[in-house]
């Protein structure tokens, strides 16, 4: 019998919403990141299950008003994370807060924000040549903004066709540093050629989560709408915009939550929705790889694919507050071989 997928569970101690997470890959493992649906910021040690809330310098500090109202606090729904020179940097704002920068270990902040600055719809963290970076996108102005993690340099601004930003995901890919923003299309731009790589049409609905996997030898864009579908977007030179498929649907809810990964030379989709389960997909027949995950008690808010204890692992989180780590392997072993 293969084994079970499922290897952790833990609360978040507030019982909260769990709105997003991120991972950071330390040299003693891999450390989580969360924001909560109350706007604070915990971490979870998986090896331990230890929680610890973070607590952060107030984003506005340089700012007059701030002065006024000192017992305010940060509204943090979006999160991102980065090792740079031994500590984990964070780069994380929301839908009622302009993105800043903080020493997560020490709180301390690295880059403030005001009050007049576009609140965060989204934010990715950037890996490729050199140190790593963040990435934001605004609401309703479609502002897109490349970070340095050091908070030494203003950022950049990479052009942006896009009004209301949902969504984003970095990658390097072939030798370029690309990023994906979501909203009721998708783009994709070279931040080293400041230059728009293609632009996909989502056809029905919102774009809530996208990310970058490989078809083959081919780079795709893989997106889930507020629709319910799951597409694909051939990145090639031959690509012809297109979806490479009909799109995948099988939830029986908005998909909130979305990545990819690759168990051995398997592309694997993984999808995290309102109808509470996690589901994987075989990225290139475009069908359900065995039954869904189960075990989550309220909708699944948000995903992300890393390893833990050398596995391949998917972490998700709820909007009770509470976090399911599954081993990708043993769920494609579950679900059967193509």
């Amino acid at each position: 019998m293969p084994e079970t997928p499922l290897l952790l569970t833990s609360h978040l101690p507030s019982a909260s919403a769990i709105k997003d997470i991120a991972v950071a890959e330390t040299d003693t493992g891999p450390q989580v990141v969360c924001a909560d649906a109350r706007g604070a910021v915990w971490t979870w040690d998986p090896s331990r299950d230890a929680w610890k809330r973070r607590q952060l310098t107030y984003a506005f500090t340089g700012d007059p008003l701030a002065a006024r109202y000192p017992d305010a606090e940060n509204e943090i729904d979006k999160v991102a994370a980065a090792v740079v020179d031994g500590r984990v940097v964070l780069a994380a704002g929301g839908d009622e807060q302009a993105p800043a920068l903080w020493d997560l270990e020490t709180g301390d902040l690295l880059r403030g924000t005001t009050y007049d600055a576009p609140y965060l719809g989204a934010i990715a963290t950037v890996r490729g040549e050199g140190p790593p970076r963040f990435v934001t996108g605004s609401q309703y102005v479609g502002r897109l903004l490349l970070w340095e993690p050091s908070g030494r340099t203003p950022p950049v601004e990479v052009p942006n066709d896009l009004y209301d930003i949902t969504s984003l995901a970095a990658a390097w890919v072939d030798g370029r540093s690309l990023v994906a923003s979501g909203g009721d299309q998708v783009d994709v731009w070279d931040l080293a050629r400041d230059e728009q790589v293609a632009s996909f049409d989502s056809y029905d609905g919102d774009v809530l989560a996208v990310s970058f996997a490989r078809l083959g030898d081919r780079p795709v864009v893989v997106a889930a709408t507020d629709s319910r579908e799951v597409y694909v977007w051939d990145l090639s030179d031959d690509g012809d915009g297109e979806p490479v498929r009909d799109p995948i649907d099988g939830h029986e809810g908005p998909v909130l939550a979305l990545d990819t990964a690759a168990v051995g030379a398997r592309g694997i989709v993984v999808t995290g929705s309102e109808d509470r389960t996690v589901r994987l997909w075989d990225l290139t027949e475009g069908t359900a790889i065995g039954a869904p995950l189960t075990g989550h008690q309220t909708g699944v808010e948000t995903l992300v694919t890393t390893t833990l204890r050398g596995r391949d692992v998917v972490v998700s989180a709820d909007g009770g507050g509470a976090v399911h780590v599954w081993d990708l392997a043993a769920a494609v072993s579950a679900g059967g071989s193509r």
